[in-house]
């Protein structure tokens, strides 16, 4: 049975036309804390701390413990005496004689969970010293032989803590602890495990030395876990010799051993071998599992092998072994990847078909492909989501899960923070997933602070961050531009054993080359390389996507091939980078060879394209070309869409060849498509190219009559159109604008500083520019060159002109100086590049659209 706040919430239907998931029907609670402690709060106000009674006078400052598992902690001591008087003796030789191993080894064993009883460890520490540490491995070693079998992964946490405490520079006193056990295997093991546990795979291989110098077998679980912690830190070459040692010495590898073998080739992109060990398991006597052909299907699809993928999933049906959700799962992602939208449906059919239950994680991937290629997605994502919120289906924790992120897609955060709030006080139980939504969808609206207190809260919790996690921090970091905090998040991570992987470092990568910095993208992709992380077609495709907008052609290309050697396969998306940046370098003829190599590697060139290759054909005028790729869309299947026409019409206008530009705006609402910001923006230009100013100022009533909001560009056309005839006129302008809501920026006012000086106006062009100083205003580099200038033409004794128009441009400039600052921004989607690269004759300004989020990038530019 839900709960009732979660059952009210599913209940409730969702508004139309747009669906969205139906908000919670109880009251909303105060914002999320970050933690959800009273009894550590109140006693720390008052000074008091029930805790310290039980432990020994310290030293060292006691670790903080999280306010979930400190109320745990005390009510297992109160269970602990209420079960077992006689620990009271235990507790007060703890408190008054310090740290001993036996009575602290009792007292653990009689904890009821290993949570409270490792957190009452970790706070009895009263120091580091070399007796603290020998004690405490003592009673480490007591835990695991003198009670319950079932404690002995208490004993390894408890070493694993002390281990992460004091350091890997003191790994060999815990190894020299054993010597006292030279004959017991159980204090070696317990060791070893617990520098697993640490995640000290160099130490451990130490320990493992001494094991079999004793003639011992290590277990097979301790060993698959040392296989993992090599490959993750890079040392590959040791896990080979482990792995061959285990078929020479022993013991055998099982499946779980071969598992982590074929996991840790796969992460270093070494597919080839892992799918050579997996022909190698049946001869070695074990058989393969559904993990094995995860791991294998998973890889296959980060690659974009795509057809290799799917082989390899039915050769698993084919020999008996039964998928799971995760295996659909892989398959969906990859075919998202892929841009194979209809194959994504098919195998999700396929899915439900077989009985499986979709879960948050299926939802998200769906929803995330039918935001990048449908555009009736809305309606996509509503069917899916009354397909998954069935309760044959789902669990209460995973319809939990699937609303939070349903919640997150259409935008409502804060709905998806209180539903998670209400369900920890219901006593639900949360998973990590569910926090992983929401930090992301915060993350990504540049929230940064309230992603980053979610985080906190999910490690209150008691819930571990996952690879997820700590990419959606990195976006929203990344997404603010506080790059330096985005890299120090990772070497964090790293520290805490937490697996960092190749997302983190393409989502960093991607944040570098979008603000411009390409050093910083290519020093991280080369750290990235010297880690020993691969990156597959995603981070290729990325990085070869940024290498294009920076117009490092010869190095993208470089790194297109460097890709297709490694057996990667190039999607869509890759293809289309490669495609636009040669396309943007005047290369039509190398672009083209490409888009037959997509079609002979059986990828369908798609709308973006065929865009691509008009607007090259477009720059270079040659517009026969680009109206026979134009038939060439509608005989592969495709129509044309509104970035198609804008190209044409853009292409047009700059030729003076109003009548074909106008035949296409004709064509255009024919087709079903509304003018948009762009059309009217080439518009405008071409009118105020022509000098022909008044008609201009009537379409941008039109404009504003029609619902539309001028952009920046199109307010920077008008400055610069008008500015040209007269330069009072452009103050005039200038107040109009800024009623109707224009935010000015860097460019509008290299705009008006420029034609100061191009009229003659220098001294008023460093009047002003003072002024903006004074204000704190942010000047680039084209500013500066500028005002360089207008110095120069003063030294030279210029002719000053008296001025005029001072009351509306004081105006202007004020309230440049007053626009809140997250308005600078606000066309951030729209124009990801804005550069004023020249202010003599003409300004050049550039935008690019970025067409479903971080994904495809239509590469449609308007040279003004």
């Amino acid at each position: 049975m839900l709960p009732a706040a979660l059952r009210r919430a599913h209940h409730r239907p969702p508004p139309r036309p747009l669906p969205q998931a139906p908000a919670p029907s109880f009251p909303p609670p105060s914002p999320l804390p970050t933690n959800f402690s009273t009894p550590y709060a109140v006693c720390a106000a008052q000074g008091f701390d029930p805790l310290d009674q039980f432990l020994p006078p310290r030293t060292l400052p006691r670790s903080p413990i999280r306010p979930h598992l400190y109320r745990e902690t005390l009510l297992s001591l109160v269970y602990v005496l209420k079960t077992a008087p006689g620990h009271l003796h235990d507790l007060k030789s703890l408190a008054l004689d310090g740290l001993r191993a036996a009575p602290l080894a009792r007292l653990l064993c009689s904890f009821p969970c290993h949570q409270p009883a490792l957190a009452f460890f970790d706070a009895a520490l009263p120091d580091l010293s070399a007796d603290t540490v020998s004690s405490c491995c003592d009673a480490a070693h007591l835990v695991a032989t003198i009670g319950d079998p079932a404690l002995k992964p208490l004993a390894q946490e408890l070493l694993a803590s002390l281990l992460q405490r004091i350091g890997p520079g003191r790994a060999a006193e815990i190894i020299h602890w054993t010597d006292r056990h030279r004959s017991d295997y159980p204090a070696l093991h317990l060791v070893l495990r617990g520098f697993l546990d640490a995640g000290m795979a160099s130490e451990a291989a130490d320990v493992l030395a001494r094991i079999r110098r004793q003639a011992k077998t290590p277990s097979l679980t301790a060993l698959a876990i040392l296989l993992r912690l090599l490959f993750r830190g890079g040392d590959s070459r040791k896990a080979w010799k482990l792995f061959k040692d285990m078929i020479g010495r022993g013991p055998r590898p099982n499946f779980r051993t071969f598992n982590a073998m074929i996991l840790g080739s796969c992460q270093k992109g070494h597919v080839h071998v892992g799918e050579g060990l997996l022909q190698v398991m049946p001869s070695s006597g074990c058989a393969p599992t559904v993990v094995t052909y995860n791991i294998l299907i998973d890889a296959l699809c980060h690659e974009g092998r795509m057809e290799e993928a799917r082989r390899l999933f039915e050769d698993m049906q084919k020999e008996g072994i039964q998928s799971n959700t995760i295996t659909y799962n892989v398959l969906i992602d990859g075919h998202v990847k892929a841009g194979q939208i209809d194959k994504v449906n098919m195998v999700y059919r396929q899915m439900r078909e077989k009985g499986f239950m979709p879960d948050c994680y299926t939802f998200n991937i769906l929803v995330s492909g039918f935001y990048k290629f449908h555009r009736d997605w809305g309606d996509e994502v509503t069917i899916l989501f009354d397909d998954l919120f069935k309760p044959e289906l789902c669990s209460d924790g995973s319809m939990l899960d699937v609303l939070v992120s349903r919640f997150c897609w259409d935008g409502r955060l804060d709905d998806a923070r209180e539903l998670l709030q209400s369900a920890v006080e219901q006593g639900m139980a949360v998973s990590t997933a569910g926090f992983n939504s929401v930090i992301t969808g915060f993350s990504k609206e540049g929230l940064e602070e309230e992603a980053f207190c979610l985080y906190q809260t999910m490690m209150d919790l008691g819930l571990s961050p996952s690879v997820s996690t700590c990419n959606a921090l990195i976006i929203g970091l990344c997404n603010r531009g506080r790059f330096q905090e985005a890299r120090e998040l990772m070497n964090k991570m790293t520290e805490k054993g937490f697996f960092v992987n190749v997302s983190a470092f393409t989502i960093y990568i991607d944040g570098c080359f979008r603000v411009g910095d390409v050093t910083a993208a290519l020093r991280c992709w080369n750290e990235m390389e010297r880690q020993g992380i691969h990156a597959d077609v995603v981070g290729f495709s990325a990085y070869i996507n940024g290498l294009c907008r920076a117009n490092y052609i010869d190095e993208a290309q470089k790194a297109f091939y460097e890709m297709s050697r490694r057996g990667l396969v190039p999607n869509n998306f890759t293809y289309n980078s490669l495609i636009s940046g040669l396309c943007r370098v005047g290369n039509v003829a190398e672009a083209l060879k490409l888009e037959r190599e997509m079609r002979q590697n059986g990828l369908f060139p798609d709308i973006f394209t065929s865009n691509i290759i008009i607007y090259g054909f477009c720059r270079q005028g040659r517009m026969k070309m680009a109206n026979n790729m134009l038939m060439e869309m509608y005989t592969n299947g495709l129509a044309p869409d509104v970035v198609t026409y804008n190209t044409f019409i853009n292409a047009y206008c700059k030729a003076f060849d109003m009548v074909n530009a106008v035949s296409f705006v004709n064509k255009m609402s024919s087709d079903g498509f509304e003018p948009d910001i762009f059309t009217y923006n080439i518009w405008i230009h071409s009118l105020c190219t022509s000098h022909m100013m008044n008609r201009a100022m009537k379409m941008l009533d039109e404009l504003v009559s029609t619902g539309f909001v001028p952009n920046t560009i199109t307010c920077n056309t008008f400055m610069n159109g008008i500015c040209c005839d007269v330069l009072d006129r452009a103050m005039i302008l200038t107040g109009k604008l800024l009623k109707m809501a224009f935010v000015p920026n860097v460019v509008t006012v290299n705009l008006l500083l420029s034609h100061f000086c191009k009229q003659g106006l220098a001294k008023r062009a460093l009047m002003w520019g003072e002024r903006l100083r004074n204000v704190s205003f942010t000047f680039d580099d084209a500013t500066q060159n500028i005002l360089d200038r207008a110095c120069r033409d003063v030294q030279e004794g210029a002719e000053i002109p008296v001025e005029s128009g001072k009351g509306l441009f004081l105006e202007f400039l004020m309230r440049v100086h007053q626009v809140p600052t997250e308005f600078t921004g606000v066309m951030q989607n729209i124009l990801a590049v804005y550069d004023a690269a020249q202010y003599n004759s003409e300004v050049w300004l550039c935008g690019t659209v970025e067409v479903y989020g971080k994904d495809y990038i239509n590469l449609y530019y308007l040279d003004y």
